[in-house]
C-alpha cells in the first residue's frame, strides 16, 4: 500500500510540473523574413570574422515610442540600448524609437527570433557605428 501511495504522489507531482512548465512554440519560418542579417556567418557565441579578430554584430529595429514596448523588448534582449532621438539607418519615424542590440549573447538566434515575432517590430537589420 505504501508503494502505491508513493507512486501516486510522484505521478501527481510529475504531471503538475509538466502542466506548469513553459512550452516553447515552434518557430514560424516566415518570421525570419523580417531579419535582414546573415546569421550564417556567426559562430555559436554570436561572433563573426576570422579566429583572431572575431566581433559581435550589432542590429537595430524600431519600436513604438512607448515604455510598454521598450520594457517588453528589454525582457527579451538584455543587450538592447534605446535611442529616442535617432532614426538610425533603419529610418524610424517620429512616433518610434530606435533600439540597438548585439549578437554577442547566449542563444542570440532565439533572442532575435523572439524580437522579430513581435507585431510592432517590422524589420531587424545590421547596424554599423561610424
Amino acid at each position: 500500500m505504501t508503494k502505491y501511495i508513493v507512486f501516486t504522489q510522484v505521478f501527481l507531482i510529475l504531471n503538475i510540473w509538466l502542466a506548469c512548465s513553459e512550452k516553447t512554440k515552434p518557430e514560424d519560418p516566415a518570421v525570419w523574413n523580417k531579419v535582414k542579417i546573415d546569421l550564417n556567418r556567426l559562430d555559436e557565441n554570436g561572433l563573426a570574422g576570422p579566429p583572431d579578430g572575431k566581433v559581435a554584430v550589432n542590429y537595430e529595429f524600431c519600436i513604438p515610442a512607448s515604455n510598454k514596448e521598450w520594457n517588453e523588448v528589454k525582457k527579451i534582449d538584455k543587450t538592447l540600448q534605446l535611442y529616442k532621438d535617432s532614426k538610425g539607418r533603419i529610418s524610424c519615424d517620429k512616433d518610434s524609437w530606435l533600439v540597438v542590440g548585439s549578437t554577442h549573447q547566449k542563444n542570440y538566434r532565439r533572442v532575435i527570433y523572439e524580437l522579430a515575432v513581435l507585431d510592432y517590430v517590422k524589420q531587424i537589420q545590421e547596424t554599423f557605428f561610424e
